[in-house]
């Protein structure tokens, strides 16, 4: 249950949903707009990913909530993919605020 839309979409919207798709289609979608996004300069790109960043932090912490109290049990592959959503929210961030000053980006 907890491998497709977060966990969330299946009560939602129930088990046949076209939203409640594999948590790791997700996560492929979400790192290749990262790769292509991050080789784009400008404000917009650095808006996008900043926001798709912030999303990820906050599925990543409910999911580590869900590992964590709900199932009782610890995977290291997804303790390390939370870490890697974090680092990308820095790294973003750092990078929304750098081009939030100039004037032609």
């Amino acid at each position: 249950r907890w491998g497709r839309g977060l966990g969330l979409v299946e009560g939602l919207l129930g088990r046949d949903s076209v939203a409640n798709v594999p948590n790791g289609a997700i996560g492929v979608l979400f790192y290749l707009l990262q790769g292509v996004l991050g080789a784009v300069p400008g404000r917009r790109a650095a808006a996008v990913l900043l926001g798709t960043a912030v999303a990820s932090v906050v599925a990543s912490l409910w999911l580590a909530g869900v590992l964590a109290f709900g199932l009782r049990d610890f995977c290291l592959v997804c303790i390390t993919t939370y870490l890697l959503n974090g680092l990308l929210l820095v790294l973003n961030w750092r990078r929304w605020r750098r081009l939030r000053h100039l004037k032609t980006a």
